[in-house]
């Protein structure tokens, strides 16, 4: 079995994110289930997880000013900025795989944890933090991370900060008092809190800041190593697309979805 590995230009974040449900989903549908590794980047953006609530994580109002849109995820953790500073990576895994853990904790140790490993070998001085399910360098974050497992399947996605633009990750994260209040839906009025840390670009680390090839080369080799099989240039199934497409209109392209209902 091999590895297929997907790296396409799209920039609009709700399209990448419905590609990330869509690749999830048809992989947890399927008997026989593949293996992907895809890298994507989004324009200026504050991506929320599936349980959070947009007013307690989200500055509305500066986003609204600078143009930075506001998407929710279909998995679970923190909110996260996106801009082309960013390079994220998705990881669609099968699970009866002999070397796939089956604990959630396990899972982030193994392919995060290699993520790290791969930015090792680039000379980026980073540690995996299994506290934190993230990578660290010194006791800054440089990623964000969430997960989904189901039907045989773990997907795990996140972000590499490597030159983003930190002040305005800060101002968009940092919601202010008075904000409008917005429910995640009509009937869930829990909010999971992100848990606030510090942030670093990787650029600001080494003396050479690795190109985005050479990070996305590394991290396939890591694939490689730990699978024992090949990394392979590929590309979405139409099925894949139809259904991105789907989610793409039915969800990420509406407001009730990304920000939630307006409390009354």
């Amino acid at each position: 079995m091999t590895w297929r590995l997907i790296d396409e230009d799209s920039t609009d974040v709700y399209q990448n994110l419905a590609f990330d449900e869509a690749v999830a989903r048809i992989t947890a549908s399927r008997a026989e289930k593949s293996n992907t590794l895809r890298f994507w980047r989004s324009d200026r953006a504050v991506v929320i997880g599936r349980f959070q609530c947009v007013h307690k994580e989200v500055n509305l109002s500066y986003c609204e000013e600078n143009r930075i849109a506001v998407a929710r995820r279909f998995t679970g953790g923190g909110a996260v900025y996106h801009d082309f500073g960013n390079l994220n990576f998705s990881i669609c895994a099968n699970r009866s795989e002999r070397y796939v853990p089956q604990s959630l904790r396990e899972i982030y140790e193994l392919f995060i944890g290699n993520v790290a490993t791969a930015l090792q070998s680039l000379d980026v001085p980073t540690r995996y933090d299994p506290v934190g399910s993230c990578i660290r360098i010194n006791d800054l974050k440089i990623t964000g991370t969430a997960g989904w497992l189901k039907r045989g399947v773990a997907f795990l996605h996140g972000t590499l900060l490597i030159n983003a633009d930190l002040p305005m990750l800060r101002q968009s994260l940092s919601p202010p008092k008075g904000q409008p209040v917005f429910l995640r839906d009509k009937t869930r009025v829990r909010c999971m809190d992100s848990k606030r840390d510090i942030v670093t670009n990787i650029a600001d680390h080494v003396k050479v800041c690795p190109s985005d090839e050479a990070i996305k080369n590394a991290i396939a080799y890591r694939i490689e190593k730990i699978s024992e099989q090949i990394v392979k240039k590929g590309s979405l199934s139409q099925e894949e697309r139809d259904t991105a497409q789907a989610l793409y209109q039915s969800r990420y392209s509406q407001s009730e979805w990304n920000l939630g209902t307006p409390a009354q």
